[in-house]
């Protein structure tokens, strides 16, 4: 099977391909060329691995949170692809890969994985996961709580689960804050590797699939045109 991931949810835009059981990732860190850049990332990949999208059998991508524009150029890509070629789509939060990537790196049969993404003004998207690895080696990714946005502080107020794993891309940030609560901590954001490998390996991967027409994003906040609406 050849996968084609992406990634725009952050400064960096990233595509990997899985070809032969093997990756190929190619990225560049600057939000802003996005539009431009994208494409052209793309291409190179495929490209360099003599693949055309022809030769590709699904997409994934993250479909948030994180840059609103990222988000939607990301999306609006894969779903442009997954149309034209009427394949499918593996798509999941950066939330829930963070607590996949943290669960793989920790040697854990169960765990309960709080992550964190750093949205800025000392608040974080946030999410809870309970993950557990099967018999058979395959690791199911089960939602205690949905995506929220909110301080740091208040994000932290109803969670209480003794070893808890907390994860995230502003965990040595806020690192103490969160030392009290979990000597568990690992620094992270996926990468598009990971994003493929999760599909590979959690035994779930169904209720992360889509096609070009239910594919949403995932803001878990308004966006700063709607904030400044609000305020009048």
């Amino acid at each position: 099977m050849n996968i084609l991931g992406i990634d725009t949810t952050t400064k960096s835009a990233s595509c990997s391909i899985y070809n032969n059981s093997k990756y190929y990732t190619k990225s560049i860190s600057n939000e802003i060329t996005h539009s431009e850049k994208l494409l052209p990332i793309i291409h190179e990949t495929l490209k360099e691995n003599n693949l055309t999208l022809d030769n590709i059998d699904m997409f994934a991508t993250i479909n948030g949170p994180g840059s609103f524009t990222g988000i939607r150029i990301g999306l609006a890509t894969i779903k442009a692809f997954a149309q034209v070629k009427e394949i499918d789509i593996f798509s999941i939060s950066s939330i829930d890969l963070i607590s996949y990537v943290a669960f793989r790196n920790s040697d854990e049969n169960e765990k309960y994985i709080l992550s964190l993404i750093d949205a800025r003004n000392n608040r974080v998207y946030y999410g809870l996961n309970k993950l557990i690895k099967n018999d058979d080696g395959k690791i199911c990714i089960e939602k205690v709580m949905d995506v929220n946005n909110d301080l740091i502080e208040d994000a932290l107020k109803n969670i209480d689960y003794k070893d808890m794993i907390i994860a995230g891309d502003c965990v040595d940030k806020f690192k103490d804050i969160l030392s009290p609560i979990s000597n568990n901590l690992f620094n992270l954001y996926p990468t598009t590797e990971d994003l493929i490998q999760c599909y590979l390996e959690i035994e779930n991967s169904n209720n992360y699939m889509y096609n070009a027409y239910n594919l949403d994003a995932l803001y878990a906040r308004p966006s700063q045109a709607e904030r400044m609406s609000n305020n009048g």
